[in-house]
């Protein structure tokens, strides 16, 4: 439940501090990649609890660091799950599509419960001054924010490839009615369509139960404000293929006209590396710092609220930073990329809190309702990363 501010006093603001260290986390990264590799992919439990522990120790609210407990054991029970869908869809797929769709149907049925687990196993096992989170979410808001999205992007697809597989004799090939074809293009549109709007329920359905103790958040972004992201987004996106469009076509000109010396094949390069930008990096950046901007800063109750303030101009420069230097190094500099961008990300929100943080810490391990141990939450360990 949401808890009255207990006085009128000033915001007290509390900036978030990442202290990690790329050299640091390059360690931990190649060892978890060997790891993973050697053991086939049996060790990326604990591969993750390691990334987690590392990063969250790392995370500095108020004086006080996160920390994460969750046990790689229990975690290995939800790769396998997860793995599980992914084999069965994939030997379903090449089987029969009347297996895919099977596949399919279990998929959508079973994801959002198990996408509430994972929320709900992240947030127990994550704790500040020896407080466990928790996530108040319950199973009718995982299905309702979930299932329309799911059902609408994989069961017509699923439908069609299943009735597209068996065709009516032996030397017929397989036609799809033209009415099917018709629910799958309308079912694919109204998904494209709705993307802001299943974005919009499935983040309120997480930031609408985020709770520590007895202070649970309240999500209060606008849903037009979120379309408007992606309109604009849609617009950038545009424009920048109609540049790099015309780019690549003035350098083939010029190309046949000049030859390929050294010059040329330099300048391609670097234009290479500029479409890159213009098609991948800027949109993500875009999408990416207007998005935790909007969410975070509508995020809160009446005791405490966050507020986020990246900047697109810094991030996006620190992104073409880290696609090059990635590049250039033949990926090793990926894990000083995560650290950079995690630091950008992070270091952008501040807490503002009616009351001191040790006021709030008193009340919530004052009424924490079993922080102790979610055992719901550890059934199956599933971490999904969300």
């Amino acid at each position: 439940m949401d808890t009255e501010a207990p006085g009128s006093s000033a915001p007290e603001q509390h900036p978030i501090e990442f202290t990690a260290s790329g050299s640091e986390y390059f360690r931990i990264w190649i060892v978890n990649l060997l790891l993973i590799v050697v053991t086939l992919g049996i060790y990326l439990p604990w591969a993750k609890v390691r990334k987690l522990k590392y990063f969250y120790s790392n995370t500095w609210v108020g004086g006080d660091a996160l920390d994460f407990h969750g046990e790689p054991v229990k975690m290995l029970r939800g790769t396998l799950i997860a793995a599980g869908f992914l084999i069965a869809y994939s030997v379903g797929s090449n089987f029969s599509g009347w297996a895919a769709l099977v596949a399919a149907l279990a998929f959508v049925a079973l994801w959002p419960a198990l996408f509430r687990a994972s929320m709900r196993f992240r947030l127990a096992n994550t704790s500040w001054r020896g407080l466990r989170f928790h996530f108040a979410g319950d199973l009718r808001g995982a299905y309702a924010s979930m299932l329309p999205p799911l059902a609408l992007a994989l069961l017509p697809v699923a439908l069609a490839g299943a009735m597209g597989s068996v065709p009516a004799d032996a030397d017929a090939r397989p036609e799809l009615p033209p009415m099917l074809g018709g629910v799958v293009g309308i079912c694919m549109l109204a998904f494209m369509a709705g993307i802001p709007y299943f974005l919009w329920r499935i983040r309120r359905y997480q930031h609408d139960h985020y709770a520590i103790g007895p202070l649970q958040t309240r999500l209060k972004a606008d849903l037009g404000v979120l379309y408007g992201i992606f309109i604009k987004l849609i617009g950038i996106s545009f424009v920048a293929a109609i540049v790099v469009f015309v780019a690549v076509g003035l350098f083939a000109f010029i190309g046949r006209k000049a030859g390929m010396g050294v010059g040329f094949v330099v300048t391609a390069a670097l234009a290479g590396f500029a479409g890159i930008l213009l098609l991948n990096i800027l949109p993500k950046s875009y999408l990416q710092v207007r998005l935790q901007n909007l969410l975070w800063s509508t995020t809160g109750n009446e005791v405490l609220r966050f507020d986020s303030q990246l900047k697109l101009g810094g991030y996006l420069g620190l992104q073409c930073r880290n696609y090059l230097l990635i590049f250039l190094t033949l990926g090793f500099y990926w894990p000083f990329a995560v650290v950079k961008t995690r630091r950008a990300q992070l270091e952008a929100v501040a807490l503002h809190t009616r009351v001191g943080l040790d006021q709030i810490s008193q009340v919530a391990r004052r009424e924490d309702p079993g922080a102790a141990g979610d055992m719901a939450a550890d059934l199956f360990g599933l971490d999904i990363g969300m």
